[in-house]
């Protein structure tokens, strides 16, 4: 038959009525002065800087589960050897320690190819994201996205999009090919 069980005074999670009994209705990390149990419900903020071609890193902001959900669905490049696979893998990893051990305003870092950082533009488009650039916090909705493309040589050429605002500024520009 299963013990009896009730809930620590001070931060909820369950306990056995006979811990209890003994602690005063505390949990064993709330009696020893732990920090208290991080509700496993919440989501969990990450953090991303990502470097472009107008000015400093933007910041992305987005909660661990999304990002991890979306990394899971996202390919390397090239064949199982490439090193993108690996830092991939590296990716999903660090992501599922912070969900498991409920770090939250974990700072990640981009991997080398960008695919962090292009899924976290995924997620910003849809609105499960958000970016922070000189101290601005901005939500795609309040943002403008361009096509842009410039010659580099007559033969030549580059492009991408980008994000301005109200104003017109460029928050966000990104190459995504070259010719």
């Amino acid at each position: 038959m299963p013990e009896p069980k009730t809930r620590c005074n001070k931060c909820g999670t369950e306990i056995l009525q006979a811990t209890a009994t003994r602690t005063g209705g505390l949990c064993m990390p709330c009696k020893n002065g732990w920090e208290p149990h991080p509700d496993p419900t919440q989501p969990l903020e990450i953090s991303c800087n990502v470097s472009h071609q107008a000015g400093p890193p933007v910041t992305f902001r987005t909660t661990t589960q999304d990002l991890l959900e979306a990394l899971n669905q996202t390919r390397h490049f090239g064949d199982s050897s490439h090193p993108n696979k690996f830092e991939l893998e590296a990716q999903r990893a660090l992501l599922r320690h912070v969900v498991r051990h409920r770090v939250n305003s974990f700072a990640l870092h981009d991997d080398h190819w960008g695919r962090t950082s292009g899924v976290l533009e995924r997620l910003f488009e849809q609105n499960k994201a958000s970016m922070e650039a000189d101290g601005k916090r901005f939500t795609f909705a309040e943002l403008t996205k361009e096509e842009w493309s410039d010659v580099i040589h007559p033969l030549a050429g580059e492009g991408g999009f980008l994000y301005r605002d109200a104003s017109g500024t460029v928050i966000f520009k990104q190459m995504t090919w070259v010719s």
